[in-house]
């Protein structure tokens, strides 16, 4: 996870663009499946950006993605496969 503390507040490595600072983000992580490793690494800054908004935004695009918020949990987006049974 690339973030570091300034002045006491987290920050992201990731700059918005809308304000030129760090994005205050709800994920940690973002995944996408795209045709391209250039196209899927946009896609997943975006998704960073894009906040809350990012999954819908990904759905319209059909990108299949894996989302996971500061509290660790997991959005799965599209075509994103379940994680698979553990045999015991």
């Amino acid at each position: 996870m690339r973030r570091w503390v300034r002045d006491g507040v987290e920050q992201h490595h990731i700059i918005d663009p809308r304000t030129g600072a760090p994005a205050r983000t709800p994920w940690r992580l973002a995944t996408v499946v795209a045709d391209t490793c250039v196209d899927a690494n946009i896609a997943s800054t975006a998704a960073i950006i894009r906040g809350v908004r990012a999954g819908p935004w990904l759905v319209e695009r059909a990108l299949p993605a894996r989302l996971v918020a500061n509290d660790v949990s997991v959005v799965r987006v599209g075509r994103w496969p379940q994680p698979a049974e553990v045999a015991r």
